[in-house]
């Protein structure tokens, strides 16, 4: 039996007290209806994973008590689950009474092994409020996602949204993993034109059958305006306008996913994830793997977005275009700046932590001030009364809080991770790489990515390597690395040479289930260039440096955030002498305080004998690093240039890019009735009209019989004011108004006519 639990429907009869579940199971070709009972009291709730039961808003309801649910596992035998009271999962997500906002956290606590991570958080989001998560690595932003989805365990409180609101969640790994085309997988997203695309088609299915019943018109009828105005007619466009500004050519659209590398695949499900359209959108990361071009065009849509938007990121360009509210993550809670930007969130920040210090400063002198009169007059006779008088007023003092520290999610500031780099192995000779003739490239039967390249990277130099997407940047690092074959053409490396590598996904691909701390250690001591002298201490203490310090080093990979697990890669790669880094896209699952040290690092690093090639979209990244040459990979080759970066760099394949692709995507929103019509010649809409076309033409004849009568009637008029040259003139512009109408009506009627004629010769309209 194959169950489709996708089918699921749910009827509640309050008045017999029963529910009835109805799934489809086919058997061939026969799908017979399954009934399960339950038999309840006034209220019905039940539970379900989402790897089972449809995410549907109708199946939402508020439970009162316990209930016992009967159902069909996918092992196809029986189970009993017991509904848990006062609240109900909708597929992770909690549903229930936020108080009129679309999502509320109310005291929640979240712990990570046996460390409290947060505590106290409450959070209110209203209806089309867009707010950033932001806080260090490791600090919970991940988690409080996780909590509101339900896939992370709170020890304490609630998440809830409200009812008939639909949440989209894109966790920092995602891919898409689907086996379908690049517009297919987008495209299955939007499940409202989907679902009105199925009920058109059986409408019209129906009527090709032979049935021109009245209701199979109205059906069809409806169905069709449904599919319209759900905006199935610009579906294509929509998908194309998204895909573009997320990087994909129009050639991309027609791949397969599966052809795709894991960043990219992301994209993809980025895209499924916009086009959806949730209420809520929880954005873990969204920007990891995206290039300038398509940071930016994100961030113009987000700021856009039409819902409720929760963005975790350390991209600050994109918290500043994308929310209007912060939630700080900080001192184990949640602290909240509403109705500010990024910019605006610092200085009200520093406003508050100066602003609560000078308060407790000026508390603890006034207690000091009381404190000193008691000790002074206290056994005094005289003064006893005013005495006693200070001291209640230290007693309230203390019983109001005034005086207690300031709260260190308040005043505590950012840490600063340190990276120190071991200085670089002095090289023989000049040339540490070159590149000779060479063509890069994967299939030796298809046209090179670049050809006739021609790159010699010396001592001293600081490169940085620009380009579209796809113009072959990762294909030369790869080759760079000893990870690409040429496909022509000659790589000589240095006698001495000692490669350092840091890429994107380095700090997914380590051990998850191997302690930090010993991660790190074996990679600083193995390998031809390896130092066993290295000690779990001295791995330690990089690690301490870039935040990674209590217990953390000794926790598996993969209970470490996704920020956390950089953080060891960084430190792996910290501890091993080089003389030639290579970076792709280093920035991405860093935050902003290892970003900056990360480059603080690299502008120190090097002197006379050591060089780094850099690709990066991250531009502060960039020009904190002090680059003495340009390289570009355009048209398939690759020039260089002695001279630091300027603004014309970034602009060339940022701005232009994200601005042409944005343009595409509101035209594509703001002209949906325009393409609407030029879809109007497709069958399917040729038909909604020729199914119509009766009954308007009959109501055309009336309106041209009444037409005709009124002009008419004007030129009776016109003969009995003969004489009277003023009400002739309104009598003829009258007529003239009276002609136009019947003219437009006779066209339309001629139309309608010639289309049944068309419909009448295939046999689908008689």
């Amino acid at each position: 039996l194959n169950i489709h639990y996708n089918l699921l429907s749910l009827n509640l009869n309050r008045s017999s007290n029963m529910v009835k579940l109805t799934p489809s199971i086919k058997t061939g070709l026969l799908s017979v209806p399954i009934y399960l009972w339950l038999l309840a009291s006034k209220s019905y709730g039940f539970q379900y994973s989402s790897s089972i039961w449809q995410r549907d808003a109708s199946l939402r309801h508020t439970v009162n008590g316990p209930k016992t649910l009967l159902f069909l596992s996918q092992r196809q035998d029986m189970q009993t689950t017991t509904i848990s009271p006062a609240k109900e999962e909708f597929s992770g997500v909690t549903v229930g009474n936020t108080k009129g906002a679309a999502l509320l956290l109310n005291n929640v606590a979240i712990s990570r092994g046996s460390n409290r991570l947060l505590s106290n958080v409450n959070l209110r989001i209203e209806q089309k409020e867009r707010w950033g998560i932001v806080g260090g690595n490791g600090a919970g932003k991940s988690s409080l996602l996780g909590a509101i989805m339900g896939t992370v365990r709170m020890d304490e409180g609630t998440a809830m949204v409200a009812p008939k609101v639909r949440v989209g969640y894109l966790k920092q790994t995602a891919v898409a993993g689907s086996t379908r085309t690049v517009a297919e997988e987008a495209a299955s997203g939007m499940k409202e034109i989907t679902e009105n695309k199925i009920k058109m088609e059986q409408a019209q299915r129906r009527i090709e059958d032979g049935d021109y019943s009245q209701e199979a018109l109205n059906m069809l009828d409806i169905a069709m305006e449904n599919f319209e105005n759900s905006g199935g007619y610009n579906q294509d466009q929509v998908v194309d306008s998204v895909l573009a500004g997320l990087g994909f050519s129009s050639e991309d659209s027609n791949r397969l996913c599966s052809e795709f590398s894991g960043g990219w695949q992301m994209r993809i499900a980025l895209a499924k994830l916009l086009l959806s359209q949730p209420s809520i959108l929880l954005l873990d990361e969204p920007s990891n793997h995206l290039d300038s071009a398509a940071r930016n065009w994100l961030a113009s849509y987000l700021s856009k977005y039409d819902g409720s938007l929760i963005l975790v990121s350390h991209d600050l360009t994109l918290l500043e275009k994308s929310v209007n509210n912060i939630a700080e993550v900080i001192g184990k809670t949640v602290i909240t700046y509403g109705s500010c930007n990024y910019p605006e969130y610092l200085e009200a920040k520093e406003f508050r932590a100066k602003s609560a210090q000078t308060e407790y400063e000026r508390n603890m002198e006034e207690a000091a001030r009381l404190q000193a009169f008691v000790d002074r007059f206290g056994a005094s006779a005289t003064k006893a009364a005013s005495a006693q008088s200070r001291v209640k007023m230290l007693e309230k003092m203390k019983k109001e809080g005034k005086l207690d520290p300031p709260p260190l999610a308040i005043v505590e500031s950012h840490w600063k991770p340190v990276l120190n780099l071991p200085p670089p192995i002095k090289p023989i000779g000049e040339s540490l790489i070159c590149l000779k003739g060479a063509s890069v490239g994967y299939d030796p039967d298809k046209p090179p990515l670049l050809s006739n390249v021609n790159l010699d990277i010396s001592r001293g130099m600081k490169v940085i390597l620009r380009g579209k997407n796809g113009a072959g940047k990762s294909s030369l690092m790869a080759v760079l690395r000893g990870k690409l074959d040429l496909l022509k053409g000659e790589l000589k490396m240095n006698e001495k040479i000692r490669l350092g590598m840091f890429t994107q996904d380095l700090a997914q691909e380590l051990d998850m289930k191997a302690k930090a701390v010993d991660l790190v250690t074996a990679y600083a001591r193995e390998g031809a260039h390896g130092d066993i002298t290295i000690s779990d201490q001295d791995a330690r203490g990089v690690m301490g440096a870039l935040g990674l310090s209590g217990d953390k080093p000794l926790r598996k990979v993969g209970d470490l955030s996704g920020g956390e697990k950089a953080r060891v890669a960084l430190s792996m790669f910290a501890l091993k002498a080089s003389n030639l880094l290579l970076f792709d896209e280093p920035s991405n699952h860093l935050d902003q305080e290892c970003i900056q040290a990360l480059g603080e690092a690299l502008n120190k690093w090097g002197g006379k004998d050591g060089a780094i090639l850099v690709i990066s979209h991250d531009r502060a990244f960039c020009e904190n690093i002090g680059f003495t040459h340009v390289a570009t990979a355009e048209e398939g080759k690759v020039k260089i240039e002695q001279r630091s970066l300027i603004d014309s760099d970034w602009e060339q394949y940022d701005m232009k890019a994200s601005n042409f692709a944005l343009e595409e995507a509101v035209s594509s929103v703001e002209s949906a009735e325009e393409h609407s019509k030029e879809f109007s010649d497709l069958t399917s809409n040729r038909r909604k009209l020729a199914v119509n076309a009766p009954r308007r033409i009959a109501k055309l004849e009336k309106l041209i019989s009444e037409c005709e009568a009124a002009i008419a009637s004007v030129d009776a008029q016109a003969m009995e004011h003969g004489n009277d040259v003023g009400k002739l003139m309104e009598l003829t512009k009258l007529k003239a108004q009276e002609q136009a109408k019947l003219d437009e009506m006779m066209a339309e009627w001629e139309d309608l006519e010639a289309l049944l004629a068309e419909f009448a010769k295939a046999d689908v309209v008689k």
